[in-house]
């Protein structure tokens, strides 16, 4: 388990469009001073993402889904289908956590606070090249069939935590970049999505993007 965290957590970013990239403006709405989110706001947050997400792709042509700004970039299509992939890899890895049982002990480890993970993952500054299992495939040619396998399984996650009964902060992931909790690994899937969707509204900015 320790080594799918840490696999994991290597590949929930790829090398994006060359430059310095602007860290997107955080949901300072959903954060509060201490630096926590309580488990409504949680909710909030993973509505944002979704709803933020399908504001981006909904009624893009198929043409539109499949452009790519240059070969080193994906193409929409591909960056949703990445997302899905990170999000159903986050779910299992969150179901075998819990199913292993609470570690109260490396609790006391954890110094990241709740808006310093969302902070880290939706920092596009750090490029780092995902794995060749998160690379998407390019099963996805059009949005509604692209959304239609984000929307299930986003619901499918959110139906699970809520039934999840269990303290997600006794539950801990080690990361390269340190321990969280699974309540933060949950923000810390909102925040990928929140990340992409940025990349997304990037590649539909290009200036070759079809009409």
């Amino acid at each position: 388990m320790k080594i799918l965290i840490i696999f994991l957590s290597l590949a929930f970013f790829y090398p994006e469009s060359a430059g310095n990239i602007e860290c997107p403006k955080e949901s300072d709405d959903l954060l509060v001073a201490n630096g926590s989110m309580d488990i409504k706001d949680i909710f909030e947050y993973l509505d944002e993402t979704k709803e933020s997400l399908e504001a981006s792709v909904n009624d893009l042509s198929a043409e539109q889904m499949q452009f790519k700004p240059d070969d080193e970039s994906w193409s929409v299509a591909q960056i949703v289908e990445h997302i899905i992939t990170v999000e159903g890899a986050l779910k299992s890895m969150l179901e075998a956590k819990i199913q292993a049982g609470e570690n109260l002990v490396q609790k006391s480890e954890i110094k990241m606070s709740d808006d310093d993970v969302v902070a880290l993952i939706t920092n596009r500054t750090e490029k780092i090249k995902t794995q060749d299992q998160f690379q998407p495939s390019g099963k996805f040619s059009e949005a509604d069939e692209a959304m239609e396998a984000f929307e299930d399984q986003r619901e499918d996650i959110v139906e699970w935590l809520k039934g999840a009964e269990v303290d997600m902060r006794n539950y801990v992931n080690e990361f390269p970049f340190g321990k969280i909790d699974a309540y933060q690994t949950v923000l810390f899937m909102a925040g990928h999505t929140e990340r992409h969707t940025a990349q997304i509204e990037e590649v539909k900015a290009n200036p070759d993007f079809p009409e």
